[in-house]
């Protein structure tokens, strides 16, 4: 299994940045008794547009509509600054890897 920050390491971090993504990895682990890889599962089937863009041996790299990070916000309780903070290492991390920006909003999921 994939350490939680091995999806980034394309990125440069602080140790407050990676506090911040290693939390919102463990909330994404953690997330209703749904693996990672169920919880894209189901986010592929329920949304109206599939939020899958690429995927390698590590991570999978999502465009998502701003409620899905809101909702994230909410279970890692962090204000608008961290996550902020949080979605422009998302998206910094996805560009490097995809090669152009999300259409929406870059989450990037390290695999289990």
């Amino acid at each position: 299994m994939p350490e939680p920050l091995a999806a980034f390491g394309d990125v440069e971090l602080t140790e407050e940045d990676t506090e911040l993504v290693e939390r919102h990895q463990q909330v994404v682990r953690d997330h209703e008794n749904l693996s990672v890889d169920g919880l894209v599962y189901e986010y592929r089937t329920q949304f109206h547009q599939d939020p899958l863009v690429e995927q390698d041996e590590t991570a999978y790299y999502l465009s998502v509509r701003g409620h899905v990070w809101d909702e994230f916000a909410d279970a890692m309780g962090v204000g608008d600054e961290a996550l902020e903070r949080l979605k422009g290492i998302h998206e910094a991390q996805f560009e490097a890897t995809v090669g152009s920006p999300a259409e929406s909003e870059a989450m990037v999921l390290t695999k289990e």
